[in-house]
């Protein structure tokens, strides 16, 4: 009984966030061109204003009832993706412009702006599904998840397509509350993104 008072109180009192920053100085790809960067949060709650734009997840109580987690920076997760994606490039020889979205922007419009930054390339990065899922052990079998669905595209002057990846994955996650798992597959996953070949060689 005390184990479950103490770990409702930590769910309860407070927000709880998950750190969504970071500067990847190990990326394999590196360039002296200059990039433009943007990153588009098209997760479908945020755009019908069910949940805020730093949201990224839950963590369950007793009866499974959810209780919201959000960036431990108290930003947009775009925003924060987009500080580590430009601090990532700009660490690796890039010269970075980053463009900073609104909810419900559309890559059509981020591509014109792109028409009048002086940037080589445009890296865009639309975010469709990404948030973690959390039931501690101590309410049944510890369970943790992250749902994500990204989709990265690099665009030309021209603001022709020269490369696209994308992956929709639901990650079990290790044992540990979600700050303190989520961090590194996050980086993991945008490492895995930029470093891509094609990404990487469209980027050059």
């Amino acid at each position: 009984m005390a184990v479950i008072l103490v770990i409702m109180l930590l769910i309860g009192c407070g927000p709880r966030g998950i750190r969504y920053t970071a500067t990847l100085s190990d990326l394999k790809c590196s360039a002296k061109s200059t990039v433009a960067i943007a990153v588009l949060d098209q997760r479908p709650y945020v755009l019908k204003k069910e949940k805020e734009s730093n949201y990224v997840g839950l963590v369950r109580g007793g009866y499974g009832n959810p209780f919201d987690i959000w960036t431990e920076s108290g930003s947009p997760l775009a925003d924060d993706m987009l500080k580590t994606i430009a601090d990532s490039l700009r660490s690796r020889g890039f010269s970075v412009t980053p463009l900073k979205t609104s909810v419900g922007e559309t890559p059509s419009a981020v591509l014109t702006r792109f028409g009048a930054a002086k940037a080589d390339r445009l890296l865009l990065l639309v975010l469709r599904e990404w948030y973690s899922d959390y039931l501690p052990e101590a309410f049944a079998q510890e369970r943790s998840n992250l749902f994500i669905s990204v989709e990265v595209q690099v665009f030309g002057r021209n603001q022709k397509q020269l490369a696209k990846t994308a992956f929709k994955e639901d990650l079990i996650l290790p044992s540990g509350w979600p700050e303190e798992t989520v961090p590194d597959v996050y980086q993991r996953k945008i490492r895995q993104l930029i470093d891509d070949a094609r990404i990487c060689r469209a980027l050059q």
